[in-house]
């Protein structure tokens, strides 16, 4: 997860319009609900787990989906 974290902020450093405080909240909330939902690696997977993992999945593909939506409209103007 280390090398990760470290390869996105770089990412961050090196092409413009990529905001690394974005990419730091995202970290943190990741960290954050983690915490909350008792997030343990060496237990094995629920179903639980897997409907929360398909949530933010879904969710993702949404924000990104609409996004892409809004920049498309915006460009169009």
């Amino acid at each position: 997860m280390g090398g990760w974290a470290i390869s996105i902020f770089a990412f961050g450093f090196l092409i413009p319009g990529i905001d690394n405080w974005g990419h730091g909240g995202g970290m943190a909330a990741g960290a954050i609900l983690a915490y909350l939902l008792g997030y343990n690696e060496r237990r094995r997977q629920n179903i639980r787990h897997k409907f929360l993992a398909m949530l933010c999945v879904l969710a993702t593909a949404l924000i990104l989906a609409w996004a892409v939506f809004t920049g498309m409209m915006f460009a169009w103007r």
